[in-house]
């Protein structure tokens, strides 16, 4: 300290620095004293140049203060907005609250819906409200259940609506969307069926008219919709309420019908390489399209450019196994599958059930 004294005092006051290196010890502070007393001051430009850089280091440093705690403010109001972005820019799921799912793909009126929420009305279902029991137990309590009809004959549209407009009532969750499933989004044409003339039509189909009842089907373009994307974008990582409404708990599930007249061969192979049936799907029931009477289904183009078909019915009985058989070895595979295809009730008998017991026609 004495040392640097020595050499910055003579720099400011006019002191000869042999003064002040004999008189900079500990035991010669006086001498020092005297020697600044009997100095000169610098000259007024020189002290007034060493105010300015006094001050303008002194600013300097505060600048630089107030400019890190700036930095630090914005770095963390943008930490904290990234944080809420992320809160608040997650889309919004269809399966948001849903505790257990049923997908109908290909639902035809409904009917299957109506053996979830309302099974003791069907009795003589075979195989679906067994399967719902087995699956969902029972009793139930239909606030817990998200049913999504996928249809795509738009002659069953306001059937679906008026189901719909009745379940909201009850405070059960029927959604339908009145499109086709597929491997692709767009449209695509699809055929009325012999059947088209009965109320309860089945058999809508995009499979090609040459053998379709005759080559005699009435063409229809409707929406198609990518099913295994629709799985992962409103099912997969849904919002699940903490706690079901029914006593009988059961871990949340989601149960899928596939009937959708030949489009299982574009749709099956599409859910299992993107994973949205073995990641989503606890129990798959349906139909692959290639038993006896099936004959008029074929050719089927697996693929959507036509690299793949399936000529003939026995075409599609020798893959149907195969795709089956790639969920049974899979380990990493939930799904488990039962070829059930219940066409009981091709025709609703009951009327809509009403929160008061009053009758709504069906």
């Amino acid at each position: 300290m004495h040392l640097a004294l020595s050499r910055f005092l003579p720099s400011i006051f006019h002191l000869n620095p042999e003064s002040i290196a004999a008189c900079s010890t500990p035991n010669n502070t006086h001498a020092l004293r005297a020697a600044i007393q009997n100095s000169t001051m610098p000259s007024a430009p020189r002290f007034t140049i060493l105010v300015i850089f006094v001050f303008a280091v002194v600013t300097l440093f505060f600048q630089i203060k107030s400019i890190e705690r700036i930095l630090f403010a914005n770095t963390n109001t943008n930490d904290s907005n990234v944080s809420h972005a992320n809160t608040q820019t997650r889309r919004a799921k269809l399966g948001d609250g849903c505790y257990h799912v049923f997908l109908d793909i290909g639902s035809n009126i409904g009917i299957h819906a109506r053996f979830l929420y309302e099974p003791d009305l069907y009795p003589d279902s075979k195989s679906s409200v067994p399967a719902f029991e087995r699956e969902f137990g029972y009793p139930r309590d239909n606030r817990d259940y998200c049913v999504f009809s996928f249809e795509p004959n738009p002659k069953f549209e306001a059937r679906h609506l008026e189901l719909q407009r009745a379940y909201e009532e009850m405070g059960w969750h029927y959604y339908p969307i009145i499109a086709g499933a597929s491997n692709a989004e767009g449209n695509m044409t699809f055929y009325h069926s012999a059947f088209e003339a009965e109320a309860w039509e089945t058999g809508f189909s995009a499979v090609t008219p040459t053998t379709l009842y005759g080559g005699n089907a009435t063409a229809k373009t409707v929406k198609i919709i990518r099913l295994a994307t629709w799985i992962i974008d409103e099912i997969q990582d849904r919002i699940i309420p903490n706690m079901p409404h029914s006593t009988h708990f059961m871990e949340p599930r989601v149960i899928m019908k596939l009937d959708i007249e030949g489009l299982e061969y574009r749709v099956f192979p599409d859910l299992l390489t993107t994973g949205a049936l073995c990641n989503n799907v606890h129990f798959l029931m349906g139909e692959f399209h290639y038993g006896p009477g099936n004959h008029n289904y074929f050719p089927i183009n697996v693929t959507t450019d036509g690299r793949h078909v399936l000529h003939t019915r026995k075409d599609g009985q020798r893959l149907a196994p195969q795709l089956l058989h790639m969920v049974d070895i899979t380990d990493t595979c939930m799904t488990r599958i039962s070829l059930e295809d219940d066409e009981s009730y091709l025709e609703d008998p009951h009327e809509y059930p009403t929160p008061n017991g009053t009758v709504t026609a069906s």
